[in-house]
């Protein structure tokens, strides 16, 4: 197996707050990562990888650490248990929070493979917390969660990859720019803390349990039978049991849990219809008007208007 490891970037230009290359040794493929460390505290890795050896990187993150990660082409495997690691396809945004445990990557051996990776030490991101934000610490006790898919991330990360780092007024772009991103996607997560922390009760019995993996995975839910196995129920009673507990069966509880969250992104003219449908689950912008229209009596664009007159009067 190939591997990247922390004493490779020690020896590139890591200090520098400039960008570096690494590359591993390989006659029998292609790999180039591409990096930069601003002021010890946000580093970015573009990574490409298609060789004849697997890839098999392990990393271990003494300080707790919030990766935010970007799938730009083919499929790698991220996690933290070797055996059981997360698929990122192209188009997918993860977060992942490392708290002192072993950090795995997978690229299998003759397919192209590029991701982006934004790293920063958690603690960087909650010197912005006030005394009132701590119910959103919720956001950094997840190992990982899913964020967003069928994402443009060549666009989402073009400013990053397209700043020379010339001078440190390049350095303050960056460094606005990779925090900026953070706060974007960090805000799905912000939603689902905050519909949780407000509507839900405070057990963690395994019907809780499932609505809490179903919030995790939003936007690429497991199958009914998938989520009754790792809860440890049947699919039957899992469904009599939600529907007890929550009023609704476990996909129209979604169903409508999705949309409850879609009001509140369309209420930040920021999201486009059709980044809301994607931030929410829905295949398409199409599919999310429709079932909008279908519960709300109008469509996601009459809400936000409606919305905005009301904030304006």
């Amino acid at each position: 197996m190939q591997q990247i490891t922390p004493q490779m970037h020690a020896a590139g230009d890591a200090g520098s707050m400039c960008w570096y290359n690494l590359q591993l040794p390989d006659p029998k493929g292609s790999n180039h990562f591409r990096c930069f460390r601003l002021a010890e505290d946000i580093c970015f890795t573009k990574s490409t990888y298609q060789s004849e050896t697997p890839l098999l990187s392990e990393i271990d993150y003494p300080v707790e650490t919030t990766l935010l990660v970007f799938g730009l082409t083919g499929e790698s495997r991220l996690g933290f248990c070797e055996n059981s690691l997360n698929a990122i396809k192209p188009g997918d945004i993860w977060l992942f929070n490392l708290k002192g445990r072993t950090f795995y990557r997978y690229s299998s051996a003759n397919t192209r493979h590029e991701m982006a990776v934004l790293k920063i030490p958690t603690n960087r991101l909650k010197r912005a917390y006030s005394s009132q934000d701590r119910l959103f610490d919720a956001i950094f006790t997840k190992d990982h969660a899913q964020v967003a898919v069928r994402q443009d991330n060549h666009s989402w990360i073009a400013p990053l990859i397209d700043n020379p780092l010339h001078n440190p007024f390049d350095r303050m772009k960056a460094e606005g720019r990779a925090l900026e991103l953070l706060a974007h996607w960090l805000i799905p997560l912000a939603q689902s803390v905050h519909l949780t922390q407000s509507k839900a009760p405070t057990y963690r019995n395994p019907v809780e349990r499932a609505r809490q993996i179903l919030i995790t995975a939003i936007a690429n839910p497991p199958t009914l039978d998938a989520l009754a196995r790792d809860v440890g129920m049947s699919h039957t009673r899992l469904n009599r049991n939600f529907k007890k507990t929550y009023g609704k069966t476990v996909f129209s509880w979604l169903r409508a849990y999705r949309l409850e969250l879609a009001k509140s992104y369309l209420s930040d003219v920021a999201h486009s219809i059709t980044e809301v449908a994607h931030l929410c689950g829905f295949s398409s912008a199409s599919h999310f008007t429709q079932a909008f229209r279908q519960q709300e009596g109008l469509t996601p664009i009459d809400y936000r208007s409606q919305q905005m007159k009301h904030h304006h009067d």
